[in-house]
């Protein structure tokens, strides 16, 4: 074996894990995107510097971003709603005023009338049956 096959081999075992071979697919270490690139030369700006310590934005931070400014902007047009005033300590009244009864859910039936309409339905049902019987 020669010594620069050797010394690639250690390169790849001595390498991280995740770094030893290289996948199909993805662009290598050497080959740099035109995005890569450009990012490198505006390294001065400070919008570019905070993308690559922090990474790219995902999109709806920039919606989220437009509707604040948005709604901020509609804010400034408004006029400022008016406050309500304060409550004078003399405008409470002295005496409480009468509270009405709480009504419940269900009807209250009166029992006389429950017990008067049973017994006429009961009289009513034995002389119609008495009529019936002596028709026959």
């Amino acid at each position: 074996m020669s010594t620069e096959s050797t010394t690639r081999i250690r390169e790849v075992l001595n390498a991280p894990r995740s770094q030893r071979f290289v996948r199909p697919g993805t662009p290598t270490g050497t080959s740099r995107t035109r995005e890569q690139i450009l990012l490198a030369q505006m390294r001065d700006n400070p919008r570019v510097a905070y993308r690559l310590e922090h990474g790219e934005l995902p999109p709806w931070m920039y919606i989220h971003a437009a509707r604040i400014t948005e709604s901020s902007r509609q804010r400034e047009t408004e006029t400022p709603p008016v406050p309500r005033p304060r409550p004078a300590p003399d405008d409470t009244p002295r005496h409480p005023l009468p509270r009405r009864p709480r009504r419940h859910r269900k009807p209250r039936h009166r029992l006389g009338w429950t017990l008067t309409s049973y017994t006429l339905a009961a009289l009513a049902g034995a002389f119609a049956h008495h009529l019936g019987t002596i028709a026959l």
